[in-house]
Parts: C-alpha cells; sequence; structure tokens
C-alpha cells in the first residue's frame, strides 16, 4: 500500500487560501500525480478540512475524477506552539533545530516548554486518528508494525501541511517527533511517499520513499 502526504501549494495564510503561484503549483500537481502510472497511480484523495488543503487538492481530484474527502482530524496542528524570546511563540517544528535535537528521545514532552500538556495529549490523539484513518484503508496497527487487510491496490493521498505531516510521518516511522522537525522541511506542494513493505514474518512495515519532494514548480 503506498500512501502520499501531500503539503498544500503556497498559501496566503491570512485567507487561508492559495496565492496565485500556489494555484499554478496546485496545477503542476495534479499533472505530476496524473503522471505515476497504474501501479502507483492515485485511487482515493482526502484533504484536510481547511481551505488552502482544498483547493490544493481539488485540482488533483478533478484531473483524476474523483472526489475529494474531507478528513477532520488531518487540520495543521495550530496550537501545537510554544513560547519563544524572538517572535513571542512559535509552532514546534519551527523551533530552532538544535534545541529539538537536545530534547530526549522517549520523554520529548516532559522537557519545558514541550511539557504543555496539549502537546503529549495531542500527540496521541494525532498517533489514535492517523491509525484509525489508517484501518479504514485496510492498514491496521498491530504492535510496531502493521497488518495488511485487503488495502487498496491504487495510492492513497491525504493533502495536509507541514506540521501535521512531520508528525504523522514521525509516528509511521517511529521516529521522535523532534527529530522529524529538526531535520526536515516540507515546502509546498511537496510529496512525500510511504510505502507500507510486507514482512517476511507478516505485516508491514512503513518506509518513507521519498521526503518533501517538490519535481519541476513553475515560478
Amino acid at each position: 500500500m503506498r500512501l502520499y502526504l501531500i503539503r498544500h501549494a503556497e498559501p496566503a495564510y491570512p485567507h487561508d487560501a492559495l496565492t496565485a503561484r500556489g494555484h499554478r503549483q496546485a496545477r503542476a500537481l495534479a499533472r505530476r500525480l496524473d503522471g505515476l502510472g497504474s501501479d502507483l497511480g492515485i485511487g482515493h484523495v482526502y484533504s484536510s478540512p481547511m481551505n488552502r488543503a482544498l483547493e490544493t487538492a481539488t485540482y488533483t481530484a478533478k484531473r483524476l475524477g474523483l472526489e475529494v474527502e474531507v478528513e477532520p482530524w488531518t487540520r495543521e496542528l495550530e496550537d501545537w506552539w510554544v513560547p519563544d524570546e524572538a517572535v513571542g511563540e512559535r509552532p514546534v517544528w519551527q523551533v530552532d533545530a538544535t534545541v529539538l535535537r537536545g530534547l530526549g528521545r522517549d520523554d520529548w514532552d516532559s522537557s519545558p516548554p514541550f511539557d504543555a500538556p496539549h502537546l503529549g495529549r495531542g500527540f496521541e490523539r494525532l498517533c489514535a486518528d492517523a491509525d484509525a484513518f489508517l484501518a479504514r484503508q485496510g492498514c491496521r496497527r498491530d504492535g510496531a508494525a502493521y497488518r495488511l487487510e485487503d488495502p487498496p491496490q491504487q495510492g492513497i493521498a491525504v493533502f495536509c501541511h507541514a506540521g501535521l505531516a512531520l508528525t504523522w510521518l514521525a509516528h509511521l516511522l517511529a521516529i521522535p517527533p523532534p527529530l522529524l522537525w529538526a531535520g526536515f522541511s516540507l515546502p509546498p506542494a511537496s510529496v512525500t511517499t510511504v510505502h507500507f513493505e510486507e514482512l517476511a514474518g507478516g505485516g508491514a512495515a512503513a518506509r518513507c520513499l521519498g521526503l518533501g519532494d517538490v519535481g519541476l514548480q513553475p515560478p
């Protein structure tokens, strides 16, 4: 099973919409995703309820002749902010990389200011929502791995946001979220590809085949 985590195109944040360049990116992205081929192609399009993601997803869905299905839990992590001396506060995935890498791997949410209760609870809720979503696709979590139960033959595209996608990827790959936040960035209209590889002893492991790929984007 193949999962495509797609960040929305260039946003006009105050209006929760796309810029003119963002619309060009979204159209180019749709053409690119339409050319994946039958074995890698997209059979389902899901989106965050936020307009900048919906606008991006609509281009691809129309080109592929699919409907956009809204998944409310994939909206951006808007309350995952921590205090910052320079700007007042910032999202956890934009905190200085040296600070993030210095956090404990298994207890990252126990060090101030990351010990705010809503962050730990939020990560647990995101993991539960993500696993419930995958279970509906026929990919059920089984301990540290997943078990494929009649998954779709074509890929699943989820149009969402940088913070949400990086944090979900941390859960899929069993990597502490701060290490994903510190080490990777997802540009607008980028595609992150996750393949659920079947294991010899049964089950499947999530493997990232490409992260933040923007291909050839229009100016």
